[in-house]
């Protein structure tokens, strides 16, 4: 228990580390998506340069578009990378919710049967209050009479005594 504690609270203290890192990616992939749509432009003008001979293609002019394709091709391959932390993170999410939500149901779920517990005790203390046992009855009428009769006596005593 301490130990799943021990991660409640480091989860809880991380939230806002994984919010700045959830913001950090964010930016990270516009910016990744802003570079990818300026390589791409270049891509499409490297395709459409001829600067051969008679309007052809030369070596060079593919070689340049073919090192443009690798990075949009390294361009793209960050952004999957940084798509995958995202989801990741919104997993984790969803986990953590989980789990402080079925922490919640239990603890209810205990109170609900502190309180019922609670009240059938209180119920059958209120009975007992209301109405006293019989044996006690009983013998509060066997004092009252056990004195009425020990008065009687004293005083049948005192005027044989006096008489």
């Amino acid at each position: 228990m301490k130990i799943f504690k021990a991660i409640l609270l480091f989860c809880f203290f991380l939230t806002p580390v994984f919010g700045q890192m959830q913001m950090e990616d964010r930016m990270n992939l516009q910016n990744l998506l802003t570079e990818r749509a300026k390589n791409f432009s270049v891509y499409t003008s490297s395709i459409q340069k001829r600067s051969g001979i008679f309007g052809n293609k030369t070596k060079r002019d593919i070689e340049k578009s073919k090192e443009v394709l690798i990075d949009i091709v390294t361009l793209d391959n960050n952004i999957m990378d940084a798509l995958n932390r995202a989801l990741s993170y919104k997993t984790f999410e969803k986990t953590a919710d989980d789990y402080s939500a079925r922490d919640c149901e239990l603890k209810l779920k205990k109170s609900m049967e502190v309180t019922d517990t609670l009240m059938k005790q209180i119920a059958v203390l209120e009975r007992k209050v209301e109405h006293p046992g019989s044996s006690a009855s009983v013998y509060k009428v066997l004092f009252y009479l056990l004195l009425a009769c020990s008065a009687f006596l004293f005083w049948k005593m005192k005027r044989l005594k006096a008489g």
